[in-house]
């Protein structure tokens, strides 16, 4: 997919792999922007509110189709939702508010869509943190619910604020939420080939992740994940942990990708701690992207620091995300593609 109305093929023929560093792009008003793997920071800085959005960084070779579908839901997500932020809906009721629209789409791997892990369950995982606060509540391994992203919304008005799978059966019983079955019939079908060939479909993306500065200046994360498909039974991924979903009065950050190394490089609380420390968001995604370059990481992010400085960014070859900021008549979108 080429861009019309931009000049990123330019940069690519011009550039291509000799480039000597991540290129950051700033766009005025472009909505398809195919991005060469060595130009995976798209960046921009705004005027609250902003909202950014991703929907699972990773390889879509084999499902290019489903890429183009994430991409549109995101961006019509976005642009539902935008009217209530931006006429004040704080930050932490916006990113619960996107991401459960995302775990009710069953095009990703969050909520309705979450894959099955070994022995046949959907376990799911989310997290939300509240910047102004800095209250961080999550639940791990959640099953037979659709919106775990919900139960963590409500953990954050409780001491005991990250809690595991009866935790999980018990807030949404407080909650009066029935019991809801997260596995779709395409995701029932993959389970059942696994069983006949015990070969495993490379479908391991489409976490789904927002991050908001409202328009008072508070920053909000939220994360949600089904983990990865056909993994060890119980197996917990980064997105209810600081380093997958981070945010402060100085940044917010969600991140995508496996989970495992996403935890190694620690990367949301990593990023904001360089931002505390003096960073924009930009410097230290462009800090953190060249070091996970060199360590052959596969994983994407967005954040966005109280000054308005916003990224988008990914190692993968793939990441369908966009943003919304005032003074955009329409969401940005960024779809990360690897040109050969």
């Amino acid at each position: 997919m080429q861009c019309t109305r931009c000049k990123l093929s330019e940069l690519q023929r011009n550039h291509g792999e000799k480039w000597p560093r991540p290129l950051v792009l700033r766009p005025i008003d472009c909505y398809c922007l195919g991005i060469h793997r060595m130009f995976n920071i798209f960046e921009f800085k705004a005027i609250p509110p902003i909202v950014l959005v991703h929907g699972g960084a990773g390889s879509y070779a084999s499902s290019s189709d489903l890429l183009i579908r994430r991409q549109d839901f995101i961006r019509n997500t976005l642009e539902d939702i935008w009217p209530d932020i931006n006429s004040g809906l704080n930050a932490v009721e916006a990113v619960v508010d996107v991401v459960a629209a995302l775990e009710a789409c069953p095009y990703f791997n969050a909520g309705l869509g979450a894959v099955n892990q070994s022995d046949g369950m959907a376990r799911l995982s989310a997290s939300l943190m509240d910047g102004n606060r800095r209250k961080f509540s999550g639940v791990l391994l959640a099953s037979h619910i659709i919106h775990p992203s919900k139960l963590a919304f409500a953990l954050q008005q409780k001491q005991e604020s990250v809690v595991g799978p009866t935790g999980a059966q018990l807030i949404a019983r407080e909650l009066a939420i029935p019991p809801q079955n997260p596995v779709t019939s395409e995701k029932a079908r993959q389970w059942a080939a696994f069983l006949d060939t015990q070969n495993i479909e490379p479908d391991n993306h489409g976490t789904v992740g927002c991050t908001v500065l409202d328009k008072e200046g508070r920053l909000a994360a939220a994360t949600s994940t089904g983990g990865c498909n056909i993994n060890f039974p119980d197996r917990i991924s980064d997105s209810a942990t600081v380093a997958g979903n981070y945010a402060t009065t100085h940044a917010a950050v969600s991140c995508t990708g496996i989970g495992e190394q996403i935890v190694d490089d620690g990367i949301a609380v990593r990023l904001e701690t360089r931002v505390h420390d003096g960073m924009s968001i930009v410097e230290a995604s462009t800090r953190l992207f060249n070091e996970a370059c060199t360590n052959h990481r596969n994983y994407g992010w967005i954040g966005v620091d109280r000054e308005g400085n916003w990224v988008l960014c990914c190692t993968s070859d793939n990441m369908p995300c966009a943003a919304m900021s005032k003074g955009l008549n329409a969401p940005l979108s960024a779809e990360y593609r690897c040109h050969p």
